[in-house]
């Protein structure tokens, strides 16, 4: 190290150039920029490879889904059409095993039996008010009475029952007040005739007279060894089915009483309440009669019951009057039975298993019904030591559930009102109910005895309705704002449904319904369990303007987890007509967002149904999509009208034959360029699903070719997610033409030996091919280009779609043993000098091997005579696992070794020469050495599976993915509070400490004193390297494909990984892209290949986002600059060049090229530089050392606005570059040694300087903010902007170097630290250099 004496520099510049200090010194300007900031290449296509989520990661975030297959109530479910209700009660006799209490309860169906002086009267009465009370829960149930039987009654009334239902749901009513209660084996008790006696009837012959499934009621003590016993008989019977011994007597199989529903009135230890305040017949009132049970209950509990509620208008029997309609919401009664299923419901929801919740609540009407109200007897019934039991059972915490208080609540308001505002008294009573006498369905009253009370209020003046529902729908709304992150079920969510019945309430409920769908799949997995679809499928038919966005939403939601089990369902009453007339008309709160989800159900509503395609296909739908799609500024709409077009004429020969004679293709071919590439790929995929493979009308097979030629320009697309569907296509367009590129493919395999033996007989040979300069030569030349992509998945199936026809090829009758004779000669030709190894040999005899060997022929003859085409296209590294050692296209790796020792075996030959300049390091490298790195979500192909050539694809299925994830709150970045909004607002803290701390030391960097700081010692030779901004990593390249991430502040590699470069070519520059956020590593090669990684700097995580040619005609020399580019992040747009004519702008968001401006040189490009802040100067120096400014917003013939060719360089431009920050300094560095510094408005240098006079400089770098630049050759030389050395220091490990390694090798500054890096040639060490402050000491 050695810095020279301290003088007086030259007074350094104090003005930002180029006249930009007006802009910089704008607020309003470094306002905007400080506001916006892109992140780019962080789409979803860009993490997922444009696949859509994996099994594995559904497991893995399992709690995001939670499915329920089999939420669908299926059409064909069983129903309850038949009801046995059996009476017992030989009134007036007390069977012999009960003692009953005086006073006792005495009521039956609300009927007193002493009310009649005839007992067969009475028992009549009691069977109809029963049945009065079942036909509230279900009229279309057919309901026979049996009271008081005999046994053979008993038989024949059960078996007429099955006989009658069929395989159908029976629901048996027991009650045996008036018989000894269940024996302990389970028998219930009749009469004989004379009934003189009680006879037991085995549960074993009833289950064998009333077949299943059946629903059993048990209103009787001991009730409990029913249920116990009939469980036991069940199994019996499996038993004895297993053992061969099946009832034939039996009327059902016995699978099916496996489903038999039980609910009993108590346990079997247990007798029934006799309080006489209390019906006798408890279990049943509570079945049935729930409002009536409620009220009574509630007023025996209230300590208000004696005087309170005096004042109420009462039944004949003193049974409060609730005045309305179970069926009339708009009531107080109605109100209250839906209130009361609301909270029923939610008890059941929150505490049932989803499959126990559906048996119960969902498939049967009936069966939910009692099983609603067998959870108000679970409640009140255990006061009177008395606990109902069920199977299957149900959990006890239902009878202490809190929602029974927001029952209770609900009563009391509506006695409350009753008491404050006494109602009218009607003259007739058919205009209101007596809730306590059995209600009808049909608002008629029945008495206690079969007449009315006298007196029935009509309705409640000034009735106001409970807010029961409009308290739980702003609960529902407090826990999707503070509760949803949980991702439990919210109990709400049955009482949410309920109020999608009331226009009062519907508006409200949707929006927070739709916020609900919102969360994710597990949301509307939820919502169709409990059974909303039905609802939403009305509100279909409903007019209302404002519901309409919420219900596209819903359904969308809907249609994205389960598309299957709804088509049939939009099919009835026309459904699918509301988003038909959406997507095809202007209606008012429609915007295009909710156009394309309706596009998208209806896109699903046809998928493989062919009933829906038909029903919607017509000419306007797809004049209408089409010019949405050219017109509409919406990339969603565009997408969706795309894939509803893919759908529409899928498989559908008749819809292809209107499409073509309307000329419909050529409209939809205009819009391949698309900035989006979603839309891209969706105009690809329409053209994919209109290809057949068994087409045979000429008109379409011509469509077909048109269609294959307007897609060859997309090959060069910079998305691989555009790419993937463009070889779908091309693999579908080689299935229906697959003859046709058998041909192609044999002439290609003529040419190679016409390249071998007589290359000038190439133009004749061509000329004979039926094929050659076809659509079909190119479709299959595209292929071969593609299966050399940078993008391992559009490799792999394009490999797999040429290895098919290679395979059809070899396997074919006419040309299989023509093909492996040649396919022998073009090895024994190409490969005659090296001594192939035994699986070669065995490859030659025709096995499966000989296809592979074929091809790997075929392209070591490209090797032979156009070794510049192989450096380019060659195959990738052997380490990407079995696709790349033994897929036939990936056999020529195996061989490349072999050829370049046969080109080595005599002497120095040109080629020779020409690839040690090339490669040629002392430092061992290999290509492929280090792990290479995969993109998200793919599986490689299995090798040892037969090709195939009909790609499916993934496409569609990641676009549904849309609608499965948040859409109405902000993503988890912009959520305050959330880990990546954290990390987010740390980066950014971060990285201004950063900025804060690093520009001080702008003055250090000229006072200060630069020494070695350490070094990292590195594997191989360095290429590039580059310092991050904000991180402590340098990244550094070597001379082939690795790289090496290092943490300098530590001196610890933190990642090492293969970038996967052909042979032949290397890493030629590096840049970083969101820099400020999360950063990704560009790398380019000299092949023209751009790769993208993410977490880089983690070895075990590190993935490619993105990679794509770049530049196609790039020439591979032994001087050659490879791809050199420059990323613009406040624009998203990559300038990439090299040994090439123009300098081509990609732009990040639309991953297309948008421009090639003609660089005006007849010599490459070797470094390109640009102003960072706004974008649009760029400059570009050139091999002959002259310099260019280029203006993007002047047209791309006219945009070179300057040019600076010094008369006295002799050199190449080493590197230009303008800073980012400081002063905008533009200074450039040529080979002979020369330094300038440039404004663009000037025609000179602004300032000049000799670094090393007569010798040649190797590296040049400016300092980013500071106003130093670096100069290397054998020394590193440090300068201000103004031309003074500052520093010039040696290599201070020169002691472990060789004789041949003193000249430097590259350089490196840090961004914004007073930090510097360097390489020697042939070192594999990086030294690190700092700036600190130059104390002196005073003796």
């Amino acid at each position: 190290m050695n810095n020279p004496p301290e003088h007086v520099y030259k007074p350094l510049n104090s003005h930002v150039r180029h006249g930009l200090d007006e802009d910089y010194n704008s607020e309003t300007f470094m306002s905007l920029l400080a506001s916006t900031f892109y992140i780019y290449f962080d789409d979803k296509r860009h993490h997922t490879n444009g696949n859509p989520v994996t099994e594995e990661e559904v497991l893995t975030n399992i709690k995001n889904y939670q499915p329920i297959p089999d939420w669908k109530v299926m059409k064909e479910r069983q129903k309850t059409v038949s009801a046995a209700l059996v009476l017992c009660l030989n009134l007036g006799v007390d069977p012999p095993d009960v003692m009953k209490t005086h006073p006792c309860a005495k009521l039956e169906s609300w009927v007193d039996p002493a009310d009649f002086s005839d007992t067969k009267k009475a028992i009549e009465t009691i069977g109809k008010n029963l049945q009065s009370q079942y036909e509230t829960l279900s009229l279309r149930t057919r309901y026979k009475q049996s009271l008081d039987p005999c046994v053979e009654d008993m038989k024949r009334f059960c078996n007429t029952l099955r006989r009658n239902a069929k395989e159908e749901r029976i629901l048996f009513h027991y009650n045996g007040h008036g018989v000894p209660q269940p024996t302990t084996s389970g028998e219930i008790w009749v009469f004989n005739r004379g009934y003189t006696q009680y006879i037991p009837i085995s549960l074993y012959d009833l289950q064998t007279w009333l077949g299943a499934p059946c629903i059993f009621v048990y209103d009787c003590n001991s009730a409990g060894n029913i249920v116990s016993n009939f469980k036991k008989f069940v199994q019996k019977r499996i038993d004895d089915d297993n053992e061969g011994n099946h009832d034939v007597s039996a009327p059902s199989p016995t699978s099916a009483y496996i489903d038999c529903i039980q609910l009993a009135a108590c346990r079997s230890n247990e007798i029934l309440p006799m309080n006489p305040d209390l019906p006798a017949d408890l279990f049943s009132c509570c079945l049935t009669c729930p409002i009536e049970v409620s009220i009574k209950w509630f007023i025996m509990q209230s300590p208000l019951s004696n005087n309170h509620y005096a004042q109420l208008l009462t039944s004949l029997n003193g049974n409060i009057v609730i005045p309305g309609k179970l069926t009339d919401r708009r009531t107080p009664l109605g109100e209250l039975n839906w209130i009361f299923t609301a909270i029923t419901d939610t008890i059941a929801w929150s505490l049932l298993s989803r499959p126990l919740f559906k048996k119960l609540f969902r498939q049967d009407l009936m069966v939910a019904a009692l099983f609603r109200n067998f959870l108000l007897a679970k409640r009140i019934m255990p006061f009177h030591n008395c606990n109902p039991i069920s199977d299957p059972p149900l959990p006890e915490a239902v009878k202490n559930h809190h929602m029974w208080e927001s029952w209770d609540l609900a009563i009391d308001q509506v006695l409350s009102q009753l008491l404050k505002n006494p109602a009218p008294v009607a003259e007739s009573v058919g205009t209101a109910v007596l809730v306590v006498n059995g209600n009808t369905a049909n608002g008629n009253a029945n008495g206690t005895v079969g007449e009315a009370a006298k007196a029935i209020p009509a309705e409640i003046s000034n009735y106001q309705h409970s807010t029961f529902f409009e308290q739980h729908l702003t609960a529902f709304e407090m826990w999707l704002k503070y509760g949803s992150a949980s991702r439990t079920p919210p109990e709400q969510l049955p009482t949410v449904l309920q109020v999608l019945l009331s226009q009062v309430h519907r508006l409200r409920a949707l929006i927070l319904l739709s916020s609900f769908l919102d969360l994710g799949p597990w949301a509307v997995y939820l919502s169709l369990s409990i059974g909303i679809s039905p609802y939403v499928l009305k509100l279909l038919q409903s007019p209302a303007q404002e519901l309409k966005p919420l219900l596209v939403f819903i359904w969308a939601r809907i249609m994205s987890i389960d598309h299957v089990n709804t088509q049939q369902e939009l099919c009835r009453d026309k459904g699918y007509n509301y988003f038909y007339l959406i997507l095809n008309t202007n209606q008012v709160l429609i915007n295009d967002n909710h156009k394309a989800m309706s596009a998208f159900i209806l896109t699903l509503f046809i998928k493989d149904f062919k009933n829906g395609q038909r029903l919607i296909f017509s000419v306007e739908l797809i004049h209408n999509l089409l010019l949405m799609v050219e017109h509409s500024e919406n990339p969603l709409l565009r997408q969706w009208c795309l894939l509803l077009l893919s759908q529409l004429w899928i498989d559908y020969p008749e819809g292809k034959w209107i499409v073509v004679k309307e000329g419909l293709l050529a409209r939809l071919v205009k819009s391949l360029n698309d900035p989006i590439p979603e839309v891209r790929t969706s105009i690809v995929m329409a053209l994919t699903n209109f290809i057949a493979v068994d087409e045979t009308k000429p008109e379409i097979q011509n469509q077909y070719v048109k269609l294959a030629i307007s897609t060859l320009g997309l090959v060069g697309d910079g998305s691989s997610m555009v790419r993937k569907e463009i070889l779908i296509f091309f693999s579908k367009f080689v299935a229906a033409y697959l003859n046709f590129f058998l041909i192609t493919a044999f002439s290609q395999l003529e040419e190679e030996i016409v390249l071998l033996d007589n290359s000038t007989m190439l133009p004749e040979v061509r000329k004979k091919s039926p094929t050659y300069g076809t659509v079909f030569s190119s479709v299959w030349k595209i292929l071969l280009i593609l299966s050399q992509d940078p993008h391992s998945e559009v490799k792999g199936m394009a490999e797999e779609v040429i290895d098919y026809v290679i395979f059809s090829l070899k396997s074919n009758a006419d040309l299989g043993a023509v093909v492996r004779e040649m396919a022998g000669y073009l090895l024994e030709r190409s490969s005659k000098p090296a001594v192939l190894d035994q699986r070669t040999q065995l490859s030659l005899n025709g096995g499966t091997k000989s296809v592979s060997a074929l091809n790997g022929a075929r392209n070591i003859n490209i090797v032979v005579h156009r070794p510049d085409h192989r450096l380019s296209s060659s195959q990738s590294n052997p380490n990407l696992g079995d696709t790349a050692d033994n897929s036939i296209t990936g056999k020529l790796f195996n061989l490349l070794p072999r050829m370049l020792q046969t080109f080595q075996l005599n002497g120095e030959t040109t080629e020779k020469l020409k690839f040690n300049k090339i490669l040629n390091s002392s430092v061992p490298a290999h290509y492929g050495s280090e792990y290479q790195p995969k993109t998200p979500r793919y599986t490689p192909r299995v090798l040892n599976r037969e090709p195939s050539l009909l790609f499916t694809s993934n496409f569609f299925k990641y676009s549904c993915e849309y609608f499965q994830e948040p859409q109405m709150r902000a993503s988890e970045l912009d959520e305050p509070g959330s880990d990546e909004y954290i990390k987010r607002l740390w980066r950014r803290n971060r990285n201004e400490a950063i900025i804060q701390e690093t520009q001080p030391q702008k003055q250090l960097a000229i006072r200060g004193n630069w020494k070695p700081s350490g070094f990292l010692e590195n594997k191989t030779q360095p290429g590039l390297m580059k310092f991050m901004q904000f991180e402590s990593y340098l990244v550094s390249s070597d001379v082939k494909d690795n790289i090496t991430v290092w943490d300098w502040e530590e001196q610890t590699v933190v990642s090492r990984f293969s970038n996967g470069n052909p042979f032949g070519t290397k890493i030629t520059d590096m840049k970083f892209i969101n820099e400020d956020d999360s950063p990704l590593l560009m790398t380019g090669s000299s092949d023209g290949v751009v790769k993208i990684y993410r977490d880089f700097y983690e070895s075990e995580k590190v993935e490619l986002v993105s990679a794509w040619r770049a530049l196609t005609d790039i020439l591979l020399t032994s001087k050659t600059t490879g791809l050199i580019s420059e990323w613009q992040q406040s624009r998203g747009s990559l300038l990439v060049s090299g040994d090439v004519k123009i300098i081509r702008i990609w732009d990040a968001p639309r991953e297309l090229c948008v421009v090639d401006i003609p660089a005006r040189s007849p010599s490459s490009i070797s470094s390109l530089t640009s102003d960072q802040v706004a974008g649009n100067v760029f400059v570009a120096g050139f091999t002959d050392g002259s310099l260019r400014v280029y203006d993007r917003r002047l047209d791309s013939r006219d945009s070179m606005v300057k040019l600076w060719k010094p008369q006295n360089t002799r050199g190449f431009v080493r590197n230009v570059h303008m800073q980012r920050g400081g002063y905008r300094e533009l200074v450039s560095g040529t080979s002979d040694g020369s330094v300038s510094l440039w404004d663009i408005r000037a025609d000179e240098p602004v300032t000049s300087w000799e670094a090393y006079p007569g010798k040649t400089m190797r590296c040049v770098e400016v300092h980013e903010h500071a106003p130093i630049v670096a100069t290397a050759s054998k020394s590193l030389a440090i300068w201000t902007t103004s031309g003074d050395m500052l520093a010039n220091l040696k290599n201070p490990y020169s002691y472990l170097s060789n004789r041949t390694s003193s000249y430097l090798s590259s350089i490196a500054f840090h961004p914004h630290r007073m930090m510097l890096a360097t390489n020697y040639h042939q070192d594999s060490n990086v030294n690190v250099y700092q700036c600190s402050e130059n104390y002196r000491e005073y003796y």
